[in-house]
């Protein structure tokens, strides 16, 4: 039987759990497909590991965690979601295992041949997350993480998305990031340079207001790709 398959991955510091109760409503949304939600080295369940210094290094990890499930047992199309980091390293799985992906969808990313590094990333933001990381509590780090990256507000986070930020700090405390992989995957993504041309079926998602990166990034990676751009 034929399904198809989903392969889910977080960005900078963030792991599988991080995605919080969008990996519930996700898979109800299609309940005949399969879904596998992947951890970058030094991140979520693989936090103990240290992270790779270059984008490429980073595919072996994936493939590790694949071989571990019944992805190569099942038949069909497969699709990719990448957020931020993560969408750069799905692209680079693209370039390395080029028959694997029938389309990826890159959100929020940029890409250090087509756009400016101070659009590439907030300096001001990542100053701040770096300092929350080292001195604050998960529940504050988290907190705040949310609010540098999203428009909820507080009261939003700790009401309306109560169970899913409770979720996210639980997931947190179980597998904390070591701040040097954080470094060690700002200069993996700092140096990675995207293909002139992509492989396969490409959608790009962005925020138009994301304060962390630039969403002029986006368009930049349109324009050499002559992609799908979706803007929020």
């Amino acid at each position: 039987m034929k399904k198809n398959k989903w392969i889910f991955i977080r960005g900078l510091g963030r792991g599988h759990g991080h995605w919080g109760t969008f990996i519930s409503q996700f898979e109800s949304a299609v309940p005949d497909d399969r879904v596998y939600w992947l951890d970058l080295p030094g991140n979520g369940i693989l936090n103990k590991q240290k992270s790779p210094l270059s984008i490429p290094e980073y595919i072996a990890s994936l493939e590790v965690q694949l071989k571990a499930t019944d992805f190569f047992q099942i038949d069909g199309p497969t699709y990719g979601v990448g957020l931020s980091l993560g969408a750069m390293v799905l692209t680079e799985w693209t370039q390395q295992r080029r028959q694997q992906f029938d389309k990826i969808f890159l959100i929020n990313t940029s890409a250090a041949n087509f756009s400016k590094p101070w659009r590439r990333i907030s300096i001001q933001v990542l100053v701040n997350s770096v300092k929350q990381l080292l001195t604050a509590r998960t529940e504050k780090f988290e907190l705040n993480s949310l609010l540098f990256t999203t428009n909820l507000n507080e009261k939003k986070i700790t009401t309306e998305y109560k169970k899913s930020f409770e979720k996210v700090i639980q997931f947190s405390n179980d597998f904390p990031i070591k701040k040097m992989n954080i470094f060690r995957q700002l200069i993996a993504a700092s140096k990675y340079f995207f293909p002139e041309q992509q492989s396969c079926s490409v959608i790009l998602l962005r925020g138009a207001c994301d304060r962390f990166v630039n969403s002029q990034c986006s368009v930049d990676i349109q324009n050499r790709w002559g992609c799908v751009l979706e803007t929020h």
